[in-house]
């Protein structure tokens, strides 16, 4: 099946050793079947894993993570020896009858500075330049007839939670990194107004729409969700956040728990 990608995608690089938040670190990382199988036929590798992943060192880091930030395992053998899950992450893939949505996702720190910065939003293009119209459900999020703070009422159904539930919500599910909880505690001690809110997300109209469009698109027209979100960042940066920085860890405690993620897409259904 033909995959499409936002076009922003084609400009994604690996920032390697200068990645602050690497993604070779705090994580899990399971080891597909094909992978495990190549990887049990080279020593060097079969004694760093356990359970059909890679035994993280006393830090968490990865075992082949060099202090520099640098692969081993790319640098000895090259990308292709790569397990999956390493070859792909951050991309993401929506599968549906006759093609594949594709894209990056906000947990990597490049990938999210080219998410938000995106000019116009974005169109989807595939491998071979064809091009198909961005669903409807995220088209609306970049019309500008209206302020950006509107379009969210309106994508989230007229539904919106106080600025204290929603982040007790969001604090009640699983915690990845108790950063996250101090960041949600502001929010719950001094709640934040919706004009406050709103003021907000318009004044910061780029960032927050390509950040309600890639929830839309990952998340195939979750609307209520994507607006929640966007409410919610807007809280985190009237209490001093940057923007890039609270969209990437949302994204690593939310999205990339698959516990979390179903929580919210239901709570926020």
């Amino acid at each position: 099946m033909i995959t499409y990608w936002p076009d922003y995608c084609k400009s994604f690089r690996c920032k390697g050793s200068g990645c602050i938040h690497t993604c070779c670190a705090g994580w899990v990382i399971g080891i597909d079947e094909d992978s495990l199988e190549r990887f049990k036929k080279d020593p060097e590798v079969a004694d760093k894993i356990s359970d059909g992943c890679f035994t993280l060192r006393e830090d968490g880091r990865c075992p082949f993570l060099r202090d520099d930030n640098l692969c081993e395992m790319i640098i000895k053998h090259g990308e292709d020896y790569l397990c999956n899950i390493c070859k792909e992450h951050p991309r993401f893939y929506n599968e549906f009858e006759d093609h594949i949505e594709a894209g990056i996702g906000l947990v990597c720190e490049e990938a999210c500075r080219l998410v938000l910065g995106a000019e116009n939003g974005f169109e989807l293009v595939a491998d071979d330049g064809s091009k198909m119209d961005i669903p409807d459900y995220v088209k609306h999020v970049f019309d500008s007839d209206m302020p950006l703070s509107e379009r969210l009422r309106e994508i989230s159904g007229g539904k919106r939670a106080g600025s204290k539930l929603r982040a007790e919500i969001f604090d009640g599910m699983e915690v990845m990194d108790y950063k996250w909880s101090r960041l949600l505690a502001k929010i719950i001690d001094e709640p934040v107004d919706e004009a406050a809110e709103d003021k907000m997300i318009d004044e910061n109209e780029k960032e927050f729409s390509n950040f309600a469009a890639y929830l839309l698109y990952r998340y195939k027209g979750a609307g209520r969700f994507a607006a929640e979100a966007c409410y919610l960042l807007a809280d985190l940066l009237v209490k001093g956040c940057r923007m890039q920085e609270v969209a990437r860890v949302f994204s690593c405690e939310v999205e990339y728990s698959d516990i979390n993620i179903d929580e919210a897409l239901e709570t926020f259904g």
